[in-house]
Order: structure tokens, then sequence, then C-alpha cells
């Protein structure tokens, strides 16, 4: 039973040490010149079109990594003529490293956020928590995601 709790602990600060480093190397990439600079967010066109984040932190789990590949494979399928126009966008944030976009969004964790843009302007935004309990059940999951990018591409929505 010693054994156990020993290697259990050693275990859980092997992680945090792990986590506080990934954290610390985030925070000075975030203040180093120049960081920010490239291809952070969308060129913006002046058209309209639907942005869909997939909000994670630089550590994830499985459930995380499963939400992405569903979300991911919602848009890619489901959606693919409105993605290959330019219609949609799929964007992948490490939310720990764009902090303004965790902000924006209220993120405090893992998730998908749909975004409107009209001429270039975001007129409305919904974060998708709902994700998370919807996780293990795939049909659910696709019919939840994909009915909330319908509203966004059919026209103007609310901030949520």
């Amino acid at each position: 039973m010693k054994i156990w709790l020993t290697r259990i602990l050693l275990t859980f600060v092997i992680f945090s040490l792990g986590y506080g480093i990934g954290r610390e190397i985030t925070l000075r990439r975030i203040a180093a010149p120049g960081a920010g600079s490239g291809n952070d967010s969308p060129a913006l066109s002046g058209k309209d079109k639907v942005i869909v984040y997939y909000m994670h932190t630089t550590f994830r789990c499985v459930t995380c990594n499963e939400i992405e590949r569903m979300a991911k494979e919602v848009v890619e399928k489901d959606f693919a003529t409105a993605l290959a126009a330019g219609h949609i966008e799929w964007q992948e944030v490490n939310f720990q490293e764009r902090e303004d976009l965790a902000k924006k969004y209220d993120i405090a964790s893992s998730c998908v956020v749909v975004v409107r843009i009209e001429n270039g302007l975001e007129t409305g935004f919904q974060r998708l928590d709902e994700v998370w309990p919807l996780s293990e059940k795939p049909a659910e999951f696709a019919d939840f995601v994909g009915s909330v990018i319908r509203k966004y591409l059919d026209g103007p929505a609310e901030k949520e």
C-alpha cells in the first residue's frame, strides 16, 4: 500500500511540474517580442463567414482530443461545400497562448466556439459547453454542433 501511495504522489508531482513548466513556457512566449504576429487571427476579407474554434489547453486529455476530432469531423463532412468555399473556417486554438480569445469568449476549459463574421466584424458567437456531456453520444454531438453552425451560417446571431 505504501509503495502505491508513493507512486501516485510521485506521478502527481511529475504531472504538476510538467504543467507548471509548460505554462511558464507559454507565458514567456506570449511576452516575447513578436509574439502574436503571423497567422494568429484569420485574414478577414469583408465577406460573411462562420469560424468554428476548438479552444484547448496546452495539455489535453483523451476526452479533449475526442471532442476536437468529432467537431472537426462535423465541419469537414457536414459542411464540406461551405468549408471549401471559405464560408466556414476551422481553427484550433490554444487559449492559454491566446488569452485575448479566452477572455473574449469566457473560456475556462476546452470547448468549441462558433463565431459569425459579417463584413469583417464579429456579430455573434456561441460557446458550446454542451459538447462535454455529448462527447460519449456521437450522433447527438454531431446534431448539436451541426445545428449551431447552421444557425450561424443562416444569418445574424446574437452574442450569447
